[in-house]
């Protein structure tokens, strides 16, 4: 069985409280649903855990990302300014492939 994850990376150059980083990557991760449920490993991974990482990164980070993946932008109703790029969200895949895309983020703590 293949090691399937889905990884999520927020933003660290912006400050959000906890449950505001909760809600981006809940937002993120409802989109993902709907556009990746198609993918070729999304089957899989749902039948393995569901298995989901999140790891931060700066602002640029996320902009050379976002054109190839979900990129979520703020409201602005609470913390942040309106339109700010708060998470990316990467499709289920192989933890290995994903490396060309994570390996120098760390994990959000």
């Amino acid at each position: 069985m293949k090691d399937i994850v889905q990884y999520f990376v927020v933003n660290g150059d912006l400050t959000m409280s906890p449950g505001k980083v909760a809600a981006q990557v809940a937002h993120a991760a409802t989109q993902s649903v709907f556009a990746y449920h198609k993918n070729a490993d999304y089957a899989e991974w749902l039948e393995s855990g569901q298995t989901k990482i999140i790891l931060k990164a700066n602002e640029a980070s996320l902009i050379k990302l976002k054109d190839d993946f979900i990129a979520i932008r703020d409201a602005g109703k609470t913390e942040i300014e309106p339109g700010s790029l708060t998470v990316v969200c990467l499709p289920p895949m192989e933890k290995e492939k994903a490396k060309v895309y994570t390996s120098k983020f760390s994990l959000y703590k």
